[in-house]
């Protein structure tokens, strides 16, 4: 077994310095005119046996896949290891830069990189041998925005890293589960949302940097705001006050490192494109202005194409007996919860917002219900999303299915090497 894995945590400040738009929220100027709270990247760097594994969180609505796997290459590279040991997780904020904006959209992303770039370095000098331990708790700052559902997952996970001589905390990893998204239409400011402000909170709990992860938050919003236009300031400091007495719960016992890995698994995705008769009525429906997206659903038709496929890919993180793993979605919470029930493990974490955000993915019974996060949505985001309708009605089921099948595999595996030795 080994004993000598290293970790260091490393933060840095991602808001910009010049004008940009804004993404996540209707407001009749997108710029943004100030900072309520800053943006960060924060990063949790891991060297076990030679290699190196990073997760690395983020104050952003979600990059697109594309560009979440340019950034992945970067810090690959400034690893001298591959992407595929480089898990990006965004907070989901809806009050963050647009990278694809025509206003410094691009100029923002490079210095995103630039900045994350600049942490990895910071965090390849400060490595210490270190334990980890993980709990679970609960926290009360989500509710279901979907009518006439009330299932929530509560899990309030966590890993903290010590130093493993001094027994000093290194960092804490929290991950949550509800939009951040209580400052909206009501802000024309950038922020990190209930992050920043919880992160700031926590961090003096435990007396070290806390990193907050976004889990399957699809269908979750913040507790006591409205689900459209969202709430004040006030919420962001009563959800964040909620999730710092939610911390104060858990318990933690370090433990070495016996196991550490990162790996992805591809899977294809399937979403239809409508007829024109069944798009028309779609649109209509809505109420919303979609011509974007029925010109687009028209060329696609033209050139021959019936169902849009792109290959999602499923990351892992594996670190003794718990695990974090998500795809580039907004998935439901009960994906997450259907996970961690057939596997009898509640520190299996399956979140969304992983390398990517491409769109919303329910589970089956609210697929069919349709309305805004299952389908109408895409008449809005079909740009950044790369389809224009939702995958297909069993995805979900699929999803569930791999990671199960994933997690199985490994701990077999892992079973057999701990036998052996």
């Amino acid at each position: 077994m080994n004993n000598n894995c290293k970790a260091a945590v490393s933060q840095t400040d991602i808001t910009p310095d010049f004008p940009v738009e804004m993404i996540g929220a209707y407001r009749e100027d997108n710029k943004a005119y100030g900072i309520h709270y800053p943006l960060s990247a924060q990063i949790l760097l891991f060297e076990n046996k030679k290699a190196y594994y990073c997760l690395i969180t983020i104050d952003s609505l979600g990059l697109t896949t594309a560009l979440s796997n340019e950034l992945r290459s970067k810090v690959a590279k400034a690893l001298g290891t591959v992407s595929s040991s480089i898990m990006l997780n965004y907070s989901h904020t809806h009050s963050a830069p647009s990278p694809m904006s025509p206003l410094n959209g691009r100029r923002y992303f490079l210095l995103l990189c630039e900045k994350v770039i600049s942490g990895i370095n910071d965090a390849l000098g400060k490595l210490q041998p270190c334990l980890v331990s993980w709990a679970v708790g609960e926290t009360e700052i989500g509710e279901n925005r979907r009518e006439g559902c009330n299932t929530v997952d509560k899990r309030l996970g966590a890993l903290q890293i010590v130093n493993a001589v001094t027994l000093k905390p290194m960092a804490v990893l929290l991950r949550v589960c509800a939009h951040a998204n209580i400052l909206m239409s009501h802000s024309s400011k950038l922020s990190s949302d209930y992050f920043g402000t919880a992160r700031e909170k926590i961090s003096e709990l435990f007396g070290c940097p806390v990193m907050l992860m976004q889990g399957a938050a699809g269908n979750i919003k913040p507790s006591g705001v409205d689900k459209i236009a969202g709430g004040d300031e006030a919420d962001v400091e009563r959800i964040a006050n909620d999730l710092l007495q939610s911390a104060m719960k858990l318990r933690f016992t370090p433990k070495r490192v016996t196991h550490l890995r990162m790996m992805e698994k591809e899977i294809p995705m399937y979403s239809d494109v409508p007829l024109e008769e069944e798009a028309r009525r779609i649109a209509e429906k809505s109420g919303m202005d979609a011509a974007g997206w029925l010109d687009e659903c028209e060329r696609l038709r033209k050139n021959g194409e019936i169902t849009q496929v792109q290959s999602d890919s499923i990351h892992f993180l594996f670190l003794n007996e718990g695990c974090i793993c998500g795809v580039p979605d907004e998935i439901f919470c009960e994906l997450s919860l259907a996970v961690s029930k057939q596997t009898n493990n509640p520190l299996l974490f399956f979140n969304g917002y992983t390398n990517g955000c491409t769109g919303y993915l329910p589970h089956r019974e609210e697929w069919l219900k349709g309305g805004y996060e299952t389908h109408d949505s895409y008449l809005i985001y079909h740009v950044f999303h790369g389809h224009v309708m939702p995958f297909q009605e069993d995805t979900a089921d699929r999803l569930v299915k791999t990671v199960i099948e994933v997690w199985n595999s490994v701990k077999e595996e892992q079973r057999k090497v701990e036998n052996y030795d």
